[in-house]
């Protein structure tokens, strides 16, 4: 059974000929369909179910070659009649480099961090493809085969002559990209010859004519695997190119990641900005930049880049790190005391060595899709906020040494400790937002998780005054870049939370019954990845409750809430007045300062993108709370507004950026 049911008189081995003569339409729709299969493994269909359906590839790989030359469509011998002719052998030498790229990519995607099966299926079936024979060997075979079709002799016309022969050079130019020992330097010389491609290949589809006894569910029979024979995937060739050009433009864009400055912050704002192309970047491409990250020409740097990191933030001009200190040798008697610079290595050392996995950790997080990064985040944090513990100890260690050397004032009080606080704050930010990207948050959830947000970055506003106060006007600007980041997202998510208050109270938003929890146990359940942090991020639910429903329960407020909104003047108006302009105000400052300053250099144009999109989301709430505040200015106790809300999908282009979700006001 496990094998697959037969129809009647249907026999269990296919009888396709792979040595029959084909015509060059069927030779350019075969390499299409081979070409479609490939993409839809690119996407996360198995092996089994695309590019090991195709006899041709069957035959090349089973029984297994021990050498390139026994790789053919037979094995043994045969008669010089039956050999295969021109078209077949170049058939065949566009299936071993085929092969042969899938051996590549597998190779990148296993070589670091992903997912088997929920991203990508490495799974071969016990086939070997071709691992040990050398790239050299697939390209002379490529050369040949061009060879042979521009040969006059083969009577074909130019029209699929051009087209067999830009298919066989596409082949030859990806598997040259998708090789894993082309060295770092040399990575964006591979990726636009393979995009030129693309578009010649779509003009001269047409040409070919498919051979759909080519590719057969029989052959899985013959796999090790314990699945029942599946349908083919079928993925139609426009669907494929454009997978295939998201996977070359994203590469593309990754080998960027080699030029930047030598900053860890450059690295994080590349690594965040990756990750939140449209469309998300596939298994091959997120995994293509990984291996660029943790290429040792990248980590293996002079300087550490978690210490790099702290010096931005809380040790720029200090005598902390000063290089001499680390030319101290400790006393030979170990009951000396130490010198105090000495200290300072010794202490900055030992938090580089505990830093460097939670470190590693965020850039591994950083990686992933969206939906895991998210997820993976909120493991990421319960690591830092371990270190944040560790810091305080190590902090402890250099304000002694500082006062022995008098120069207390050169250091900041907690200075890794500011620095391990900021970055876990940074991240919780960017968990909420992601939820909000992702739509995990219900419509009824969004003025507590935005109110939730506020506060979190209004820590990390507080975190960054602190490193403002110890720095010189000279190294002030990416911190104040950030603190005007910071303290508009804190503003902006002030004004939502109000916005979505009052939408509450009107029921312009629904408000589901759900009698089998509660409101106190949902909350316990939506904060659980940060209720074991310390300090406490988290309000008590009692707080958070009061903050949400200032007029009492959205289904019977206090009379004082219709009050409030009629009159424009009320505190209730007011804060989002005021916390809105403030958001636009801080915004505005930090497009002033640019993308470099911000240290988003190698995503200038990214980073642009996205504050223009904050800016143009404070101005649709701005619109939006004006609707609401003409809507209620006859409005009556239990009365309606005489208006409708319609929120923004995700995904969908309506929204100006996918974390800011503003509501439009509109009239029933």
């Amino acid at each position: 059974m496990d094998s697959g049911f037969l129809q009647p008189g249907e026999t269990l081995e296919d009888d396709y000929d792979t040595l029959a003569p084909l015509l060059p339409e069927e030779l350019i729709g075969i390499m299409d369909q081979l070409l479609c299969h490939e993409m839809a493994w690119h996407t996360g269909y198995p092996l089994s179910q695309t590019l090991f359906t195709s006899t041709y590839i069957d035959r090349l790989l089973w029984p297994g070659p021990k050498t390139i030359p026994q790789a053919q469509f037979y094995r043994g011998d045969i008669t010089d009649d039956k050999k295969p002719g021109t078209l077949l052998d170049v058939l065949r030498a566009y299936c071993l480099a085929l092969i042969k790229s899938c051996d590549y990519v597998i190779a990148k995607i296993t070589a670091r961090d992903y997912f088997e099966e929920e991203d990508f299926c490495t799974h071969t079936y016990n086939r070997v493809l071709l691992v040990q024979t050398p790239i050299d060997v697939f390209l002379r075979e490529l050369d040949a085969s061009v060879e042979m079709i521009e040969d006059p002799d083969v009577g074909i016309e130019d029209a699929l002559r051009s087209a067999i022969i830009t298919r066989l050079q596409f082949r030859k130019a990806f598997l040259c990209a998708l090789d894993p020992e082309c060295p770092l330097e040399l990575l964006s010389n591979f990726w636009p010859p393979v995009t030129l491609k693309i578009d010649e290949m779509n003009r001269t589809h047409e040409l070919g004519k498919t051979v759909p006894g080519s590719f057969s569910t029989k052959l899985q029979r013959r796999l090790a695997s314990t699945v029942p024979p599946r349908p083919i995937v079928e993925v139609d060739f426009k669907d494929a190119l454009q997978n295939l050009r998201q996977i070359c433009t994203a590469c593309e864009e990754a080998t960027r990641f080699k030029d930047l400055p030598t900053d860890p912050l450059e690295y994080q704002s590349f690594l965040w900005t990756f990750a939140s192309r449209q469309p998300a970047p596939l298994p091959y491409s997120r995994s293509y930049l990984s291996n660029i990250l943790f290429d040792p020409y990248i980590l293996n740097t002079p300087i550490s880049l978690p210490l790099e990191d702290v010096k931005s933030f809380v040790f720029h001009e200090s005598s902390v790190l000063d290089p001499s200190n680390w030319t101290l040798s400790p006393p030979r008697n170990p009951l000396m005391p130490k010198p105090p610079k000495l200290q300072f290595a010794l202490l900055i050392d030992e938090f580089v060595d505990r830093v460097g996995q939670p470190y590693l950790d965020l850039w591994v997080a950083l990686g992933q899709n969206r939906c895991r990064l998210r997820r993976m985040l909120t493991h990421v944090i319960t690591a830092w906020d371990i270190l944040q513990q560790d810091a305080a100890f190590v902090d402890a260690g250099i304000v002694t040494a500082a006062q022995q050397l008098n120069i207390s004032e050169e250091v900041m009080p907690s200075p890794l400790l500011t620095w391990t606080y900021n970055k876990k704050l940074w991240m919780i930010e960017k968990i909420i937002i992601l939820g909000f990207e992702q739509d995990i948050y219900l419509p009824d959830e969004y003025a507590g998780m935005y109110h939730f947000l506020s506060l979190i970055a209004g820590r990390r506003k507080g975190t960054l005054e602190t490193c403002i106060n110890h720095l010189s006007d000279r190294c002030l600007q990416f911190i104040d870049s950030e603190f005007h980041q910071t303290t508009g997202i804190s503003a902006f998510a002030k004004a939502l939370h109000g916005f979505y208050t009052i939408a509450y109270y009107l029921r312009l938003l629904p408000c589901p019954n759900r009698p089998f929890s509660t409101e106190k146990l949902r909350y316990e359940l939506r904060m659980k990845p940060f209720l074991s942090l310390q300090p406490p991020e988290v309000p008590p639910f009692e707080e958070f409750e009061a903050v949400l429903q200032p007029y009492g329960s959205y289904s019977e407020p206090k009379p004082a809430l219709y009050e409030d909104l009629k009159n424009s003047e009320s505190k209730l108006w007011v804060d989002i007045d005021d916390s809105l302009q403030a958001a636009k105000d801080a915004f505005a400052k930090a497009k002033k300062y640019g993308a470099v300053k911000s240290k988003a250099g190698g995503v200038e144009q990214a980073w642009n993108k996205e504050v223009q999109g904050v800016l143009a989301s404070c101005v649709a709430l701005g619109v939006a709370v004006a609707g609401l505040k003409s809507a209620v200015q006859s409005i009556e106790p239990g009365g309606k507004a005489g208006i409708k809300m319609e929120l923004p999908e995700a995904g969908n282009g309506k929204r100006y950026v996918e974390g800011w979700v503003v509501g439009k006001v509109a009239k029933e």
